[in-house]
């Protein structure tokens, strides 16, 4: 059955690569390609400020030879996110990928079914970490719940890497998408963030109050914000490479119903343009 999974879709599923103007990979994403020029990802693209560039790759049915890549700039990948739905939509972007270096992938068939059962089998493909290597993990959804955005979110027994956010979540049983992983509804995401609160907000008193007074002619101040900072660093290390036993996805009917609109305004825009030679 997974195996199955695994040569209809991985070659629909994209690693997002986002590197800074020296050249230095500072994160990778994943996302899949549906409704033939659009890549559907996590919304987390909107909070990555510091890449310069971003690199799409997919690759063949080994998991890592490379099959097509797109390298844009940040500035060009956030022209190319689709506003209209951007705009209505709470954990996902679809992003327009009409480059002929990709017109050959292949875009994955996303559910329309109003309910998903409790138990389902699922299939997660994804690339996780700093990896180039595309891979499938099993489990089962959970449960169901929503948030008080009222959308529908589903929950997974399946392990979840950093670098898995965006990936899509697929019914075992007919390969279509069923969901998106999230990257910030796991509880480790909030207990990071609000690490970093408390430490920023630590780093800002601090530094109110350096070079005020020396001890033997050392600044006790900027002993206190270097000890600070490293906290920072291995807080972020931890949370990297920490594995989530369970993991969220946004149920993809939202994204569904938020592409019909888009279609039939598109649609109806079309028509009410002047006809040449009518």
């Amino acid at each position: 059955m997974y195996r199955n999974i695994w040569k209809k879709c991985q070659k629909s599923v994209c690693q997002l690569s986002f590197y800074s103007a020296e050249g230095i990979k500072l994160i990778s994403m994943t996302g899949f390609k549906a409704y033939g020029d659009f890549l559907i990802t996590d919304d987390y693209i909107n909070k990555i400020y510091k890449a310069a560039d971003v690199v799409l790759r997919f690759v063949d049915s080994d998991g890592y030879t490379e099959t097509a890549c797109v390298k844009m700039s940040m500035e060009e990948l956030k022209k190319r996110i689709v506003k209209d739905i951007d705009n209505k939509s709470d954990g996902f972007v679809a992003i327009n990928i009409n480059f002929d270096a990709l017109k050959n992938i292949p875009s994955l068939n996303l559910s329309k079914n109003k309910t998903v059962d409790i138990g389902q089998p699922i299939a997660l493909l994804g690339y996780q970490l700093e990896q180039d290597n595309l891979s499938i993990k099993t489990g089962i959804v959970s449960s169901a719940f929503k948030q008080n955005n009222n959308l529908k979110y589903l929950q997974i027994n399946s392990g979840v890497k950093q670098g898995n956010s965006g990936s899509p979540l697929v019914n075992s049983e007919t390969g279509e998408v069923i969901g998106i992983i999230g990257h910030k509804l796991a509880s480790i995401t909030q207990s990071h963030k609000r690490m970093k609160q408390i430490i920023n907000n630590n780093l800002a008193i601090l530094k109110k109050s350096q070079g005020k007074f020396n001890v033997e002619e050392i600044d006790p101040i900027q002993v206190l914000i270097a000890n600070q900072n490293q906290i920072k660093h291995i807080t972020n290390e931890i949370y990297k490479t920490a594995t989530m036993t369970t993991g969220f996805a946004l149920d993809i009917l939202h994204v569904h119903n938020l592409f019909e609109d888009f279609t039939d305004a598109e649609v109806s825009q079309s028509s009410m343009e002047p006809q040449v030679g009518v």
